[in-house]
């Protein structure tokens, strides 16, 4: 299954003391990290937040930001107007001692401890009630995450099957023009090394020659390769295609991929052969980095 470590949403729920906004959006990360901000009335929720949320998903960095509309007649934050009088009066003898004149400025009097009476849930039952009310928030939103990273993680994979199809072709290639470049290459090499011993005036064995031959095949051979590489095509395939995603460990098969590729690479001398591994290569980069995205 493919699912994108990208992705946003945003839900709302209606309660009696007002609308909550819960908003989730994620990007690409190695590791899982959540941020989550709420609302200075609920801050104390923070750990319970993140404990729910990390059990969502397994990689990628997900921030989370609440906002709650209050009630007009419910719960609202009003400001404690004797306790805000005593500051300005105390702010004002202060201003005349060291002889200043400013005005006042009420906006931040009112973040002083004491003056604005913000929402509280301290009663067990309201504890219960908003306990509920954020389990339901988090349930949609990340409902509506997931699906978005779903249906990015379908894009991510027509994408990932269509450089993977070119790499079989690829694959296909070399091996059907592996087999007339390897017979004709020990073929000439053969002749090279006749030629040598017949220069110097004395015969090579046939037996010594053949044995010669055959060290040098092995070190030449890439039908190994090729098959390891098809494994591994398959492999990616069927892991594609599991209940979960597996981004990290289609990521491992990449690089599995890519070091068969390489071993090919550096034992084959056709030319020709050579420019197919190297298209190889440019095709497991692109399917690299599209897999990059995936949780």
């Amino acid at each position: 299954m493919y699912v994108s470590m990208t992705g946003f949403s945003r839900t709302q729920i209606q309660r009696p003391w007002g609308t909550v906004s819960l908003e989730m959006s994620s990007v690409n990360h190695r590791y899982q990290e959540i941020y989550v901000r709420l609302p200075r009335e609920f801050s104390s929720w923070e750990p319970w937040f993140h404990q729910k949320l990390r059990k969502g998903f397994r990689r990628g960095k997900l921030q989370v930001r609440m906002e709650v509309l209050w009630a007009p007649s419910l719960k609202m934050g009003r400001i404690n107007k004797d306790i805000m009088t005593s500051y300005c009066e105390e702010l004002m003898h202060i201003q005349r001692m060291l002889g200043q004149a400013k005005d006042l400025q009420l906006e931040s009097i009112v973040t002083l401890p004491g003056v604005l009476d913000i929402p509280r849930f301290e009663d067990s039952t309201e504890a219960e009630e908003l306990e509920a009310a954020f389990i339901e928030l988090i349930e949609k939103g990340l409902a509506s995450w997931h699906k978005m990273r779903e249906t990015e993680g379908e894009h991510l994979k027509n994408e990932v099957l269509m450089h993977l199809t070119e790499l079989e072709r690829l694959s296909s290639s070399i091996e059907a023009k592996w087999l007339p470049a390897r017979d004709q290459a020990f073929e000439a090499t053969r002749q090279r090394m006749t030629e040598m011993m017949d220069s110097l005036g004395s015969k090579l064995e046939e037996s010594r020659m053949m044995q010669e031959i055959a060290i040098m095949t092995d070190k030449w051979d890439v039908s190994e390769e090729i098959a390891r590489l098809k494994s591994h095509v398959a492999k990616f395939k069927s892991t594609g295609e599991e209940t979960e995603s597996s981004g990290r460990k289609l990521d491992f098969i990449v690089q599995e991929m890519n070091r068969e590729v390489n071993t090919l690479d550096s034992k084959i001398s056709d030319a020709e052969i050579r420019w197919l591994a190297v298209d190889s290569k440019a095709a497991l980069e692109r399917i690299r980095e599209q897999i990059q995205n995936l949780e």
